[in-house]
Parts: C-alpha cells; sequence; structure tokens
C-alpha cells in the first residue's frame, strides 16, 4: 500500500467563531488517513487547535499578520517558516481555509511547487485579492454554486470546483422524541453576532410576530463579534421585546439550544452556504431564512422551509408567524428538509467531494 499523502490544513482562525471552522473540523474528522496524513497549521492556539490535536493531527502555530508596512518583517518571518514546514514535512498538498492563508500559503508553496486548494466560503467579491488568489491557487472548492459565482469572468475560473458543506448525521440525529409540551413556541437564531448575520431585522419581525402568537420566544445563540450583542439588546429594549428575547454565548455543543427550537431563522444579508440550517433540518426543524447566496440551495422553498427578502421585517414576521401557527406544516417540512439534508449534505459526501479534488490534482 502506497504511503498516505502529507497534507497541510491551514487554518483561519484560532478560535470556534463560526461554519468555517466547523467545516474545517469536521473535514479532518472524516479523512480517509489511510491515504491523507494531515498536519495542521494555525494562527495561534486556541479551540481549533486544542480540537486538532484531539483528533491526533500535529499541529503549528504559525502566526499569519495582515500585509501592512509595519509587518513586513513579521510576514516575511512567517512565509520563510511555513516554507520551511512544506519542506521539512515533505508536503504533497496544501488546503487553506480563508484568504490570508491563501496567499501566505501561495507565496510559501511556488518554491518547492506544491499544490495549494483555497476554500472559499463567502460569495462577497474581493476585488483586491481574487484575481490574485486564483493564480496562486492550483484549485478553488466553493461551498455553493452562489460561492463559485463569485468568480465568473474571471481569468482562470476554471478552476473552481463546488463541494457543498457536510454534516455529521450521526452526531445531529433528531431525538426519538421532541415534545414540548407546555413550552413555549421558540425561534432559534445561531451564527456569530455581526451585522451581516440579520440578527436586528429579526428583532424588528419580534413584535409583528408576537402580535399573531403572543407566547413566542426568540433564542440567540452566538459569538459577539465587535459589541454587536449589547448593540442588539438596546434594539431589543427600544422595541419593548426584551421579556421575549434571550442571548447566548456561542457554546462548543449547541444541540441543546436546537432542542429548545421549534423553528431555526437565518435573516442573513449575506450569506455563502448557511451550515446552520443543515444542523436544522437533520434535527427535522424546518427553517425561515433570506433569499440570499448559497441559501436557496440548502433551503427548498415551501418544501423545507420558507425563504423572504433580506433586510424585510414584515416578509420575515409573516413567514415565523405562518409555521408558528400551524405545527403540522411544521412537522411535514421538518421532516422533509431532514431527507433533503441526508440526500446532499453529509460529512461523508463532503470529505468525498474534498477528497476528489485531492485525487484531481495528484493524478496530475
Amino acid at each position: 500500500m502506497p504511503e498516505p499523502v502529507r497534507l497541510l490544513l491551514v487554518a483561519n482562525f484560532a478560535d470556534r467563531v463560526g461554519g468555517g471552522e466547523e467545516s474545517l473540523l469536521a473535514l479532518a474528522r472524516g479523512l480517509n488517513r489511510e491515504r491523507f496524513h494531515p498536519h495542521a497549521v494555525v494562527p495561534a492556539d486556541g479551540d481549533v487547535a486544542d480540537a486538532l490535536r484531539a483528533l491526533g493531527i500535529p499541529v503549528t502555530i504559525l502566526a499569519l499578520p495582515p500585509l501592512r508596512p509595519w509587518s513586513l518583517r513579521a510576514v516575511w518571518r512567517s512565509l520563510r517558516a511555513l516554507r520551511s514546514l512544506l519542506v521539512a514535512a515533505d508536503v504533497r498538498l496544501v488546503h487553506t481555509h480563508g484568504s490570508r492563508g491563501t496567499l501566505y500559503a501561495g507565496l510559501a508553496a511556488r518554491r518547492p511547487r506544491v499544490p495549494v486548494i483555497w476554500h472559499v466560503r463567502i460569495a462577497d467579491r474581493d476585488p483586491w485579492l481574487d484575481g490574485l488568489l486564483l493564480r496562486l491557487s492550483t484549485r478553488v472548492i466553493a461551498i455553493s454554486k452562489a460561492v463559485k459565482s463569485r468568480f465568473d469572468g474571471r481569468c482562470q475560473a476554471e478552476k473552481v470546483r463546488v463541494v457543498y458543506n457536510g454534516v455529521d448525521p450521526v452526531y445531529w440525529a433528531p431525538p426519538e422524541s421532541r415534545a414540548r409540551t407546555g413550552a413555549p413556541p421558540t425561534v432559534l437564531c445561531v451564527g456569530r453576532l455581526s451585522p451581516e448575520k440579520g440578527q436586528a431585522t429579526l428583532l424588528q419581525a419580534v413584535p409583528l410576530v408576537r402580535r399573531q402568537v403572543p407566547s413566542a420566544r426568540f433564542l440567540f445563540v452566538g459569538a459577539d463579534v465587535a459589541g454587536e450583542a449589547e448593540r442588539l439588546r438596546g434594539v431589543a429594549e427600544i422595541l419593548g421585546v426584551r421579556d421575549a428575547v434571550e442571548f447566548r454565548r456561542w457554546m462548543p455543543d449547541p444541540r441543546p439550544a436546537f432542542g429548545e427550537a421549534d423553528l431555526i431563522a437565518l435573516p442573513s444579508r449575506s450569506e455563502g452556504f448557511g451550515r446552520v440550517l443543515v444542523e436544522a433540518a437533520l434535527l427535522a426543524i424546518p427553517a425561515v431564512a433570506s433569499r440570499v447566496g448559497g441559501i436557496p440551495e440548502v433551503v427548498a422553498d415551501g418544501q423545507t422551509g420558507l425563504l423572504v427578502p433580506p433586510d424585510d421585517p414584515a416578509a420575515l414576521a409573516h413567514a415565523l408567524t405562518t409555521l408558528l401557527r400551524d405545527p403540522d406544516l411544521r412537522h411535514a417540512m421538518g421532516q422533509a428538509a431532514r431527507e433533503h439534508a441526508l440526500a446532499r449534505f453529509t460529512i461523508r459526501q463532503h470529505v468525498g467531494g474534498v477528497e476528489r479534488v485531492y485525487a484531481e490534482l495528484l493524478d496530475h
């Protein structure tokens, strides 16, 4: 049997701040270790490094400072260290999970001529970096067709492959019974607290929902970004709905919060995929989400959930109220959502798609 291919995974963040880090860890868990021997670079010690070490993956802590005139010496040191690691570890493939990591890896890997795979999770174009990173990358993995379209019209756009995110259906298996007798109807919103996630729009929809469903409760779970949590609490106070809203910090295992939910809401203004929608779907929880980015590829409107325009509290409130007042429709959509997710978005399918991209490069 041939030796496993030495693979370098480059993380973008040291902490588990969003779906990108969860997807990286899920890939690391699912890789075929008989075919691939992973090593990881993480920009600082933290949750991601700890989780990778727990999987038995060697981790190198290597700062990836932003490119600024005053940081050029530190940038050069990091590039030299990364190039030395590629040679010393006999790396044959580099798989990066962020733009900054791709820039460093693309530059460091040129001399040893190691192929670099850039995993892209954001649909918004970057006019300054997209062209450069495409040239530095040997292949690009986009998490949805919407993200792939970011490169339409670009030279070398033929490098891009779509591989949907995947979620472990065993870890996210629904409980035998989801009966919530006596519990108030609850809408769950999971994701880092940040303006592009649209939590303020959901808060504006709360009073409209409560006119029809007075007992409705809204649970927000996510890491705070730049004080957004405090701003959202202020919005809830102004709207007079603070008693209906609860904010919780991000937790390594958010499944207990999902267990309290009748619906998942994702009112994002921009979203490359929407991993949380798949997690909810595998638990047979239907979604109300914005019709942006890759979300329509995950939620089948009218079948597994309802899609609404972004930044539209009235449309969001109408969709939420429709499902909160109709438990039979919620149940039917939840079951359809689970079947849809099992058919398209499992971790096995994701890892298989990524490994096919690896094989495509290795065959060449």
